[in-house]
Parts: structure tokens; sequence; C-alpha cells
């Protein structure tokens, strides 16, 4: 048996009138009489309280109970109710109160947004360890969020469901840093904000796909112009690699909620785990040109050179196919010339295909000129690699791994800081055309040349038998020389051991 609810008393305007017309009737005094009239008013009673349940059901139980509101604080049912004001972080007030902490009085707003200590190079220093970017760059980038229409809801005097000022946005920058330069989660960005965990999370989400798009067209330009194309190859041909444009690979992201459909074309065999890969086009100056949104890390970089839009233009001859460059060649009666080309090639490792505007090293060769050009081709091919690890050292999410389910999300992630990376390359003063190149330590007295002669290692393409004049080891010459090595034939070889019989 359940709990029954306790009878209410009987006050309807039905048993009003019956007790009336008790009142005024005669009563009998005969003990018959009196117990039929008894029962005839228990009878009444019953059928009121009856009456009264059914006409008002469970608001004349509330009523009873005492749990009926004031006419005043009745709730219209037709209103949403929403939820009330939450704070994320709490100090305690005058009277032991817990009290909320805005946003405005957070640690990080004091420190990076109203108070910011300018004049201060340690602050200037950890806000580039902290941040990835210059605190100018910072501001500049700011300005940029605020023009854009994506961050509307957090601009200046808007307010968010329950009255309360919007997050601020400079404040919300901060956290998207954060979360792609060393990888925190949205929950850590709340605890140091005091912005809840789903107003970073969306934020974050409408940056990406900012940064995806609007950034990635402002930064992240392949050329499409002859000025354009030689202005991105000019230290390859002063390295004597005419008509190269830049140098090109593909690197695996980490991916860690990838959906259980699409798990086994994620698992490569370079990472434990399910990535993703992206195919990477860029210069000497470590700027990027152009980028894939990613693919499975299964397939292979064959597969995933066709789905680069700027690479396909090459090997069609629909981009920079007019950018003209001499190499030096021999005639019929083995002297060198020169012979004039038009269009662009790029950089590769022996992993894509054999294509004209793809050249990668000798793969297996005894000539010591194709040697030497295979030498100096990875010398110059490494640029890649190098951004790569700049991009990974610098956002650390791309070496840890995205933790976002989505793998549309995870493309956006990798274009935004491809496009980050470009736009600080701009803010270092690192995107500038090399004039006379970086010298380097062995010339000069260093390595006992003259300032003014050609570079060793240029020099020696034209001779490839030319021998270095120092010692870069500081151990002096060894004495192995190859007639030290007796020939195969004079080496006596050991008789073969029979196993030993049990």
């Amino acid at each position: 048996m359940g709990n029954k609810l306790p009878t209410p008393p009987l006050h309807s305007t039905h048993d009003e009138n019956l007790e009336e017309a008790a009142s005024n009737s005669s009563v009998s005094t005969d003990s018959e009489d009196s117990a039929t009239d008894s029962s005839d008013e228990v009878d009444l009673e019953a059928e009121g309280e009856e009456a009264s349940l059914l006409t008002n059901g469970p608001a004349y139980y509330n009523m009873f109970l005492g749990l009926e509101k004031e006419e005043d604080e009745c709730v219209n049912p037709n209103v949403k109710k929403r939820r009330g004001a939450k704070g994320v972080v709490y100090y305690n007030g005058e009277q032991g109160q817990p009290v909320v902490v805005p946003p405005t009085r957070s640690v990080w707003y004091g420190m990076y947004v109203e108070h910011p200590q300018l004049d201060s190079p340690r602050f200037h220093k950890r806000f580039r360890r902290r941040f990835r970017m210059p605190y100018q760059a910072y501001k500049d980038h700011l300005e940029e969020l605020k023009e854009s229409p994506h961050f509307e809801r957090w601009k200046e005097g808007k307010t968010d469901c329950v009255g309360r000022p919007a997050a601020p946005l400079a404040l919300l920058l901060l956290t998207a840093l954060r979360y792609l330069s060393r990888g925190w989660t949205f929950d850590d960005l709340s605890e140091a904000t005091a912005i809840s965990e789903e107003v970073i999370r969306v934020f974050f989400h409408r940056y990406i796909e900012f940064g995806s798009t609007t950034l990635f067209q402002k930064y992240v330009l392949a050329p499409t112009t002859l000025e354009h194309a030689k202005q991105q190859g000019n230290e390859y041909t002063m390295a004597g690699l005419a008509g190269a444009v830049g140098s090109m690979d593909a690197t695996h992201v980490l991916c860690h909620k990838v959906e259980h459909k699409l798990r086994q074309s994620h698992l490569g065999f370079k990472l434990n785990g399910t990535a993703r890969t992206y195919n990477l086009v860029c210069n000497h100056r470590r700027r990027i040109l152009s980028t894939t949104t990613g693919h499975p890390a299964r397939w292979n970089d064959k597969t995933i050179v066709k789905f680069d839009s700027f690479v396909m233009g090459l090997y069609n001859g629909d981009n920079v196919a007019n950018v003209p460059f001499e190499l030096y060649e021999y005639n019929e009666r083995q002297e060198v010339t020169k012979r004039e080309y038009r269009g662009a090639w790029l950089l590769t490792d022996n992993g894509y295909h054999k294509w004209s505007t793809t050249v990668p090293p000798y793969k297996s060769t005894t000539s010591r000129r194709e040697i030497r050009f295979s030498e100096w081709l990875e010398s110059m091919r490494k640029d890649v690699e190098c951004t790569f690890g700049i991009l990974k050292g610098r956002w650390r999410i791309l070496k840890t791994g995205i933790t976002i389910q989505s793998v549309a999300d995870a493309n956006k992630i990798w274009k935004t800081c491809c496009a980050l990376h470009n736009m600080l390359l701009e803010v270092d003063g690192l995107d500038e055309k090399w004039q006379d190149g970086v010298p380097s330590h062995w010339e000069g007295d260093g390595g006992n040349h003259d300032a003014t002669d050609v570079r060793f290692a240029i020099s020696r393409i034209n001779n490839p038998g030319r021998t270095r004049n120092y010692d870069p080891s500081a151990m002096g010459p060894g004495n192995d020389r190859d007639t030290d090595v007796p020939p195969v034939e004079s080496i006596q070889m050991l008789p073969h051991r029979q196993p030993a019989t049990l």
C-alpha cells in the first residue's frame, strides 16, 4: 500500500448550504430518526468532498497542504524557465557566503588585459612563451576578431541569456591561443578565466572556423603569378636549384577521438594511434604555401598529393606555367650549355610520383655527381621537415594530439595553426626575401677561407672531387687508407664448426 494523502476538510459551498439547511430543520426526538439523519449527513459530506476533488483536483490538495502559492507569486506556465546565473570561481564574502568571481576580476584579465606590464621585458618574454605571439601582435589579432561577424555575440555591450555582460573577447582569445599552444582542456581554461567551460568551447569552435577560412585565405597563399613564384623560389635559385618554388612532404597528427567506423583507416604505421595526414608545401623561409585538408593516416604520399590543388596545378600546367629558368646541360660535344625551361617544380622525397614537377634525390647511384646532387637537394628539402617541427613545437596540440571528436574540426585546427604560423613569420620579419644569405661560421677565419671566396658548398657542385681544407672535428686526419684493408681473397675463413652430438 502506498502512502495516502490526508483527507482534506469539508470546505465547499455545497457543504455550507447543507449545514444551514440542517440547522433550520426540526430535530426529531426519536433515536431512529436521529441515526438516519446522521447517516444522511455523512453521505452528503462524502458527496461534497468528491465533488470538490473532481472540480479542483491537485489544486485542492495543494491548498490543504499549504503548497499553493500566493496570487502574486504565480508563474505563467507559457513562459520558458531559464537557468539562473551560475559562477565558475567563488570566494567567501564578509558574512561567509559564496560570492561569484566575474571574468573581469580573474587573474588572466588583470595580468594580460587590464594591467599588462608593457614596460617590463620579462612580461613580453613570458607572454610570447605562454601564448606564442608578441603582445602587440595579440592586440592586432584581437582587432581582427572584433571586426569579424563570427564573434558578434561577444562584442562589447552584448549580454548573455540571463542578462549578464558577455565574456570579454580579449580573454576568450587568450583561451583559444592557450588551447592550441599548450593543449590545455576547456576545464583548465575555465578555472583560469572564470568563464564557463561551455562558453569557451563554443568560442573555440567559432575561432577555428574563423581561422580556417578568413585567416587561412589571408596568410596561406600559393604562388599564382610570375613575380610571386620568383619571390618564393629566390633562395632555391641562389642555391643552384633554379625553377624550384618549394619543398613538399606529409605529416601525421594524432586524433584521439576518431569515430569507430573510421578507426581502421586512421591507424597508420608511424604513430601508435588514430591520426590524420596533411600534405604541405613551403619555401626556404618556412612559409607555408599550400596544404591539404586531413586524410586517413593509412593513405600514402602518392594518394594524398592528388588532393593538393596547388601541386596538381603545377602538374597539369595550370599554375605558374610561364616561369622561365635556365639549367646547365651537356651538348653532343660534351660542352656545358644553358637551356631555358618554363614552369616550376618542387623538392620531394622518393615517396611521391616520378613527375617532372616533383624532383626527388637519386635513390641508388654510383655517380659522384648524382650523389652530390642528391645530397644538395636533400639539404634544401629539409625545409619542410623544419616547418613541421616549428608547427608542432609552437602549437603543441598538433604534437600531443587533438581530442575533438569531429575530423572536420581537426582539419580546421590544422589550417588555423598554419595561418597563425605564417602570420607570426610576418610579425617577426622572417618572411622577407634573402638578399645575400646568412654567413656561415666556416666562412672567413672559422674555416681558413677567404671571406670573398666562393662558398665551399656551391663551388663543390662544379668540382665534386674537391676536398675540405679544414677539420671540423678538431681531431686531426685519420690514418685509414683504402690500401690498409686487405683484399677479400686473402682473408682466411674459419672452418665451419659442426654442432656437437649428444
